[in-house]
């Protein structure tokens, strides 16, 4: 399942490194696309990063049929999260969040299409190919909270995949 998930994750960070360039983050000295997976992070965190999209994976994986084939289709809920302040030098003090959010729905929108990706072991340098996709399906939906000056969305994604065969 951890390739599963890793190849969420890179395919949702390269796809965002080509959608805004611009919108990366700094962890540990390091910039890169501003896409998280919480489970992969230190905790407690160092701080909320604004204008970030977070991956939370939850629960366990729920096997489905998969017609055409002997082995079966797994599925496993992404669910993605990020966080706007706004600008607070404006003249209205962050009556940019709307906005900010709204650019982030797009962002996230074309990160999500086209819904699959190759599924890739990155344990292994280069990552190394383990013969099958992942497929994801995302109904958009979306749940917003405030919180003082910070709005938070959520949206969850449906990730399905195949085990990869374990070595004898």
């Amino acid at each position: 399942m951890q390739a599963t998930k890793d190849s969420f994750f890179r395919a949702l960070q390269s796809r965002l490194a080509v959608v805004n360039p611009a919108r990366t983050i700094t962890v540990d000295g390091v910039a890169r696309p501003a896409v998280l997976v919480v489970e992969n992070e230190s905790y407690p965190p160092p701080k909320l990063f604004f204008n970030t999209f977070y991956v939370h994976w939850l629960g366990a994986p729920v096997v489905r049929e998969f017609f055409g084939t002997l082995a079966p289709r797994y599925s496993l809920t992404a669910q993605l999260e990020y966080f706007v302040q706004g600008t607070a030098s404006l003249q209205r003090p962050f009556a940019d969040r709307g906005r900010l959010l709204a650019q982030l729905d797009r962002e996230l929108i074309e990160i999500l299409f086209p819904g699959s990706t190759e599924k890739l072991d990155y344990s292994a340098a280069p990552p190394a190919s383990l013969g099958s996709s992942l497929l994801w399906r995302w109904t958009p939906s979306f749940q917003t909270f405030a919180d003082g000056g910070v709005l938070r969305r959520l949206t969850t994604v449906n990730v399905s995949f195949f085990l990869e065969a374990v070595p004898n």
